[in-house]
């Protein structure tokens, strides 16, 4: 076929076609490039959903005349207009024994070729004389199928950069005799959900590889990223399961993309280390599990632990030291929603661990209305809310409210036990809190509410609040509403009512000239814990920021503040804060004087910031322990703090 129309091939099933010869005299000649489908010149092309298979490459004779069989090919479609003019996607080259799957030769617009399968032919997918302006191909499967000249073996691989070589059959598709996915008690194919992600299949999941799609399902994915500097704990539940395939919900296979390793030498030895979790923690019954490291594998629970929905978890990854690994680390599930109707107990007396697995977001009020009077606290990773003896702010209850929402994690603790199932009433929109950006800070497992009431004088401009326990950033908080909470990551309550603790407000946008931070010091002992009905094991504090806190608001200062660890080995970091945009270094030197190593050597906008210093030089050598000096430069100011490396 050819014509400059618009031309469009979908939804086929193209079979068992011979290439037909014929001889002129002593030469064979052919009737066209392809035995199922041949395009010429076709300047607007769309070949899509279609099954290819089985395709005969004609007689053996003919063959070592003819040797570029193929079961489509596209010859010279397209124009030079700079949109895709063909369009090549989800379609299945299947089983055609001698001939390429897919021949796209001298394109003459730009091609798109995507989503598609190709399996048991001789060559996947061949392109010949093509300019890489031209083409596009991405998000393919081609499996068994070897190489020729520039024959492409593609899988999640984006190009046309340079070519792919074959991956030697290590896929398998895992499709039926009749080419569709495999989803049963055994396997879930990888083709499902693994194509270009911009493109959707009729249930709204991303879209399968190749001509057929699965049964109607549905999908989420989980995204882990971890800071050089910072340490990060996500609070997580899963409410879409594979309930289908044996053992896809083992943890073991479950996170199994967390729980990736890699090798090490250590004293001469090559051992296995985890290359991104440092452990998974969850709650049952009040007694706390968790999936860590042995000496060799992860401990046990790794092989008996089944994730379900009503169970929420908190997912710690390691600091990101090891280069050569991506990040970030995504986990993917395939499944199906868990019912609404699910019951699941909660434990009186105790910490319970709770996954939210409704579509719609309620507030907790409602979430838990049949047992909201039982409840003493309710914590999630950024509002908490405890109740109080008599009465409280919220039916009962003192502190931030926000919507449980389709896949948090909440712990309650109630008096009573109960056989639960979430509320149905009232949904509202999803909100979810904004994470701030001008203060570095480690999470820790757990944390101690702050809230804070904010005066309208104060709120006005005011863009974050950041809370520093002597002299080390432990929490901080993007300014939304008039009360907001800082989780504070502090040892214990001890640790804010003894410590030198300040507030550091942040207005405006660092990079213009209006920014500006100021800093409020509480005085050391007039900052009290105090507790609600659930008792001292959830102490919470609060601040009151009104006109009489406004008078001791005073601009930020260039400061260096403590390293922490400190000693440390081998990692430690380095705070300061900048009152306004400057250049500035950060430098660390050795007891001799010698510079080791410049950390930051450049402009840097006003605020709080960090540094991670790794006990190496500016060449990557390991330095040996003892005392470190460092320091921080700029035009205006220079401050110098000691350190300690003890190996």
């Amino acid at each position: 076929m050819s014509g400059s129309a618009p031309v469009f091939i979908q939804r086929n099933k193209i079979y068992s076609n011979t290439r037909k010869y014929h001889i002129q005299g002593s030469i064979v000649c052919e009737e066209g490039l392809g035995e199922g489908v041949y395009a010429y010149q076709c300047d607007n092309l769309v070949f899509e959903d279609n099954v290819v298979y089985e395709q005969i490459a004609g007689s053996a004779d003919y063959r070592e005349h003819i040797p570029n069989s193929t079961a489509v090919a596209i010859e010279s479609c397209g124009s030079s207009e700079p949109h895709y003019t063909v369009s090549i996607v989800n379609n299945s080259f299947m089983d055609n024994d001698e001939c390429h799957g897919l021949w796209v030769l001298l394109p003459s617009g730009k091609t798109l070729i995507r989503n598609n399968l190709a399996c048991g032919n001789m060559f996947g997918i061949y392109l010949s004389d093509y300019e890489d302006n031209y083409i596009t191909l991405d998000y393919n499967n081609s499996y068994d199928n070897g190489i020729l000249n520039n024959e492409v073996i593609n899988y999640f691989i984006s190009m046309p950069n340079w070519i792919v070589q074959s991956n030697n059959g290590e896929f398998d598709p895992k499709v039926s005799p009749e080419y569709y996915p495999i989803w049963d008690s055994s396997v879930i194919s990888p083709l499902i959900d693994a194509g270009y992600p911009h493109y959707l299949d009729l249930d709204g999941t991303v879209s399968d590889i190749g001509a057929y799609r699965t049964a109607q399902h549905d999908y989420w994915e989980y995204v882990f990223d971890n800071e050089y500097d910072t340490e990060r704990w996500h609070w997580v539940s899963y409410p879409i399961l594979n309930t289908i395939t044996d053992d896809a919900l083992l943890a073991r296979e479950f996170f199994k993309e967390l729980l990736s390793v890699h090798q090490t030498t250590t004293g001469g030895y090559l051992h296995d280390i985890p290359t991104y979790l440092e452990e998974i923690m969850w709650m049952v019954e009040g007694n706390e599990q968790s999936i860590v490291w042995g000496s060799q594998d992860w401990n046990n629970l790794v092989d008996t632990h089944y994730v379900i929905s009503p169970q929420g978890y908190k997912i710690r990854l390691r600091a990101k030291v090891h280069t050569g690994f991506p990040y970030p680390v995504v986990l993917k599930e395939s499944g199906f929603q868990t019912s609404v109707n699910t019951q699941f107990p909660i434990y009186g007396g105790v910490e319970n661990w709770l996954g939210y697995f409704r579509k719609d977001a309620r507030m907790p009020q409602d979430a838990f209305a049949d047992i909201w009077d039982d409840i003493t606290m309710i914590k999630a990773k950024d509002w908490s809310l405890i109740r109080m003896p008599g009465t409280g702010n919220i039916w009962g209850m003192h502190g931030r409210v926000m919507p449980l929402q389709n896949g948090d994690m909440v712990i309650v603790r109630t008096n009573q036990d109960h056989s639960f199932r979430w509320g149905v009433s009232h949904p509202v929109p999803p909100r979810s809190k904004s994470a701030p950006k001008e203060f570095v800070f480690d999470e820790k497992a757990d944390y101690i509410p702050i809230y804070i009431n904010i005066a309208d004088e104060i709120k006005l401009g005011l863009k974050e609040i950041g809370l520093m326990v002597n002299g080390v950033c432990k929490g901080a908080v993007v300014v939304e509403d008039n009360l907001e909470q800082i989780s504070a990551y502090v040892a214990s309550a001890s640790e804010l009512s003894e410590g030198n603790v300040e507030l550091v407000f942040y207005y405006g946008d660092s990079k213009s000239a209006g920014a500006q931070l100021k800093n409020l010091k509480l005085a050391v002992g007039s900052f009290a814990a105090k507790y609600g009905v659930a008792g001292s094991t959830y102490p919470y504090f609060e601040i009151d920021l009104d006109d009489k806190a406004l008078e001791n608001v005073v601009p930020l200062e260039f400061t260096l503040k403590p390293n922490y660890p400190n000693p440390f080995n081998p990692r430690t970091t380095i705070q300061y804060s900048l009152p306004e945009a400057t250049k500035m270094r950060l430098e660390i030197y050795n007891i001799k004087g010698q510079l080791v190593k410049t950390l930051v050597n450049g402009e840097m906008p006003a605020g709080m910031h960090s540094a991670v210093w790794d006990g190496r030089d500016s060449k990557d050598r390991t330095v040996a322990s003892g005392v470190y000096f460092y320091r921080i430069s700029s035009p205006q100011n220079t401050q110098t703090k000691r350190m300690l490396l003890m190996k």
